[in-house]
């Protein structure tokens, strides 16, 4: 018979994690610190695997640790969307939230803006970063949501959700490339997915490039594509009238896919978060329309 996973057992669990240690968690959970090692005890022996190491006041997470979080984060998600539906109370409260410059931009403003729109009390500031200030801004408490581009076989802190995309080589209408010369590409500042993933493929099939910009925002990519300066890699949202799917049969070769998460620190996200949360999932993630962004 299938074992049931307590939801306060994975919620000590990842309040240890946001909130970095026993001590506070057990003061954000109402409980004793005692308490709270009990039910991270009970979690491993429900798993039948150690989880945490403790050394004094400092903690680090096993690999079974580690693993266990996307999954813990996933159904306290879904503990408290079901508990959201069924409340009866207004929402209210100031929301830090980060969109990423390297991935569909607009769209997510529009979805942040329409939700801003339906709840008066919830007052949301947006920051527009690259993915990788984004998941440090929301590591460091200065967000509450960030919705980011994974990182390609490092660990995701914070990870709730994710999706997966496919890039593709865009270029200018008209843009044919010397297969002679090196290709010419824009790209984001490194580290960035998209870059790492052009020049993975073009190094793949033998193809030298040339980077002829750097823009942090894809409003700048854009533009220099729309120029015919060179290529880069975009996903549908972001595909300007102006511009073409560049095709493999022309020399792009076809860029690895990407994921895309939603992060968030349970720990410290009130019911207006979660709200927004649950929002931009429905978003990202409904409909079947993932493959849109």
């Amino acid at each position: 018979m299938p074992k049931n996973i307590p939801t306060d057992l994975l919620r000590s669990f990842i309040t240890i994690v946001d909130l970095g240690g026993y001590t506070r968690a057990a003061e954000a959970l109402g409980r004793t610190q005692p308490a709270v090692s009990l039910q991270i005890k009970r979690l491993e022996d429900l798993l039948q695997t150690k989880l945490i190491l403790t050394s004094g006041r400092r903690y680090r997470l096993t690999d079974d640790g580690a693993a266990l979080g996307p999954y813990a984060r996933q159904l306290l998600r879904l503990n408290d969307d079901i508990i959201a539906h069924f409340a009866d109370s207004a929402l209210e409260g100031w929301i830090r939230t980060g969109v990423p410059t390297d991935f569909a931009h607009r769209f997510l403003l529009e979805a942040i803006s329409a939700f801003a729109a339906n709840h008066a009390d919830v007052k949301v500031e947006i920051e527009s970063m690259l993915s990788t200030e984004l998941r440090q801004a929301l590591a460091d408490d200065r967000l509450d949501i960030t919705v980011a581009i994974l990182p390609e076989g490092e660990d995701a802190p914070y990870l709730v959700e994710s999706t997966v995309v496919e890039p593709f080589w865009a270029v200018k209408n008209g843009f044919r490339a010397d297969f002679r010369q090196p290709l010419p590409i824009v790209r984001h500042p490194d580290p960035c997915e998209y870059a790492t993933r052009m020049r993975n493929a073009l190094r793949a099939s033998g193809r030298g490039w040339r980077t002829m910009l750097v823009s942090r925002d894809v409003e700048g990519l854009q533009a220099a594509v729309l120029e015919g300066l060179g290529a880069t890699a975009l996903t549908p949202a972001t595909l300007l009238p102006g511009m073409r799917v560049a095709r493999e049969d022309e020399g792009f070769p076809r860029l690895a896919p990407l994921s895309i998460g939603l992060f968030y620190k349970h720990a410290v996200l009130g019911d207006a978060g979660h709200a927004l949360a649950q929002h931009l999932l429905e978003r990202i993630q409904g409909n079947g329309k993932a493959a849109e962004l």
